[in-house]
């Protein structure tokens, strides 16, 4: 079917169902950022790959809504006729709630996925649609009735992180967990979905995500039980035995529920409503007591332990080895003529697998070339793909999964002849970039703050850039890992963002930008840790500990435009990259690496 063949399939359903309209979401049952085929609901329907997007239908109108980031592609990959596509970051868009109430009436039904919507945003419905004697259909997925051909949830075996990269055995994080709980309650148990946090606590990986090693899961802890609900044909009897020697109980997917159920009341259960879909949250027994709040395992997770540290380290030094043999294999071949973005974004896999440690990509290349570099996420395909030309800027954003890390990093880099805006627009991003990396702050700052000091940088000179300075990075999990998160707006899949300190451990990106539609693009990323600085009489302070190891592009660089202690730094990290890099390459490499950090002159 196409297009409007869907819509039409869809409000015919809709029309037997009794609902005005549907919402469809981007997300599956653990509000997963990236979701296996079976779950891409708005991407089967509308034709849209982003990650964030959600469509309302009425019997006569169809609603896209996405964000700065992705609203240019949504454009491209929308069938024109379709649906109406809105930004929810250009002022004067309604929400979709504003809008829904101007097509809604007393007594009308409003459709929703109820194994997938959670809490939260359910939530947010009733909150946001005051309509006298509305209805909420959560029974029946109606864009998965009508779906013909979906794909089934992937069947490949889970396998175990080796103890060496997961630092701490599954009864330890136990331990953590439980220790944690007993600060909500000496009996307070919780409920865990996020398919993150069941990864890391129990140091098992799966392949039913395409991007993150993820498996499809529910956990429920109390001090005295653990249950993991799964897929378990995915799980070899020898991994089964030994989660439950060390004290998980083991069940079947679906049987979450009779696992919640059965809770004994009274009691106590602490749960995240934004990670929990909301059929789960009711089905909690009456006399059960319940708290709502940040996932506690995401709050143990997101502070890497020195362990984990260490071994983070040696996967970005591990990715930083392969970009430099990317980047200079695409400076060798740009003048040939025969480079495009999706070749280029395929080539760096392979000198990723020079690594026995590298597991897979931990997202889909951004690389875009020329304007498409405007595009904060633009994802070249076979088919829409640009030729690179020796002249501008080539924009890189790549991630790898790891045995000992996940790694994010970007880079652009001049394939050509530069114009004096290019450059300036380079330095510009590269200041803001530095700002963060020298940044200190008293413990206890959140991101938000930081981000509006690193902004500044383009405030004053009246430019800005539509996301966050950076995300929080997971330990070969997600590459957007929660609850903090460096920006300044509101951001729904970081909801506790703004109430979150940056902690000793975090690991987050550093990663402003400038972009300019139509004309070109320009960011700059590396990793940072967050870690402890000096104590003095006006407490303890904090600073980020950067780990990403690649030269900065010094034919873009203006030096007239940085001060002398910005120059430095770029110089002292030049020959940090310099002496970590070079023992693990040959001599024409060295040679190659030696000229791109040679130092910048004031």
């Amino acid at each position: 079917m196409n297009t409007c063949e869907k819509l039409t399939a869809l409000r015919q359903l809709m029309h037997e169902v009794g609902a005005k309209a549907v919402y469809v979401g981007t997300t599956d049952p653990h509000q997963t950022e990236s979701v296996s085929a079976h779950w891409k609901s708005v991407q089967w329907l509308t034709g849209f790959t982003g990650s964030m997007g959600y469509a309302v239908i009425t019997d006569d109108k169809a609603e896209f809504w996405t964000d700065g980031r992705y609203t240019t592609q949504a454009s491209r990959e929308i069938e024109p006729g379709t649906f109406h596509i809105n930004s929810v970051s250009e002022p004067g868009t309604p929400d979709w709630n504003d809008w829904l109430m101007t097509q809604m009436r007393e007594g009308d039904a409003l459709a929703v996925d109820g194994e997938v919507l959670s809490e939260a945003m359910l939530r947010a419905f009733r909150e946001k649609l005051p309509i006298k004697g509305l209805k909420i259909l959560y029974e029946r997925n109606l864009v998965g009735e009508i779906w013909e051909d979906r794909p089934t949830v992937p069947q490949d075996p889970v396998w175990e992180l080796d103890s060496e990269y997961a630092v701490e055995s599954r009864v330890e994080k136990l331990a953590k967990l439980r220790a944690r709980l007993k600060q909500y309650g000496e009996n307070t148990s919780t409920l865990v979905c996020g398919l993150d946090d069941i990864a890391w606590l129990t140091n098992v990986r799966g392949n039913d995500n395409p991007l993150y090693p993820f498996f499809h899961a529910y956990a429920f802890v109390s001090q005295t039980e653990a249950h993991l609900c799964t897929d378990l044909f995915k799980f070899a009897a020898e991994i089964q035995a030994k989660l439950q020697a060390d004290g998980w109980t083991l069940h079947e997917y679906k049987e979450i529920l009779n696992v919640i159920k059965a809770m004994g009341a009274p009691g106590e259960i602490y749960v995240d409503p934004t990670k929990t879909p909301f059929k789960l949250y009711e089905s909690i027994p009456e006399g059960i007591v319940i708290k709502n709040g940040l996932d506690a395992v995401t709050a143990i997770k997101a502070q890497k332990t020195k362990g984990e540290q260490e071994n983070v380290r040696r996967a970005n030094l591990l990715e930083s080895i392969a970009v430099i043999r990317f980047m200079r294999w695409i400076e060798a071949n740009v003048e040939k003529g025969e480079l495009d973005e999706y070749a280029v974004g395929q080539k760096l896999n392979e000198f990723r697998k020079m690594s026995p440690l590298y597991l897979q990509p931990a997202n889909l290349p951004i690389v875009g070339y020329g304007e498409n570099a405007a595009l904060p996420h633009y994802r070249p395909s076979e088919t829409m793909t640009t030729k690179i030309e020796p002249k501008g800027f080539l924009l890189f954003d790549v991630c790898a999964q790891y045995l000992c890390g996940t790694t994010d990093l970007t880079r652009t880099v001049a394939v050509g002849e530069l114009t004096d805006e290019m450059k300036y627009d380079y330095t510009v991003t590269l200041k803001a970039h530095i700002a963060l990396a020298r940044q200190k702050f008293p413990y206890g700052v959140t991101g938000n703050l930081i981000d509006a000091i690193v902004k500044s940088n383009h405030w004053n000179r009246l430019m800005n850039f539509g996301h966050g300075t950076g995300h929080g990075i997971g330990y070969v999990l997600n590459v957007h890992e929660g609850p903090g998160k460096i920006i300044t707006e509101y951001a729904p899949l970081f909801p506790y963002a703004r109430n979150t300190p940056l902690e000793e451990g975090m690991l987050f990106s550093d990663e402003p930008g400038v972009y300019k539609p139509g004309r070109h693009g320009v960011r700059i990323e590396n990793a940072v840790f967050v870690q402890k600085a000096e104590k003095n009489e006006f407490g303890q302070f904090m600073e980020f500990e950067t780990i990403t190891f690649l030269p900065y592009e010094r034919k873009a660089i203006m030096s007239a435009e940085l001060t002398q202690g910005e120059i430095d730094w770029i110089n002292q990290y030049h020959k940090a990259v310099y002496e970590k890099l070079s023992p693990h390459l040959n001599d024409e490499e060295k040679a190659w690496l030696m000229d791109k950090t040679a130092p910048i002159q004031s």
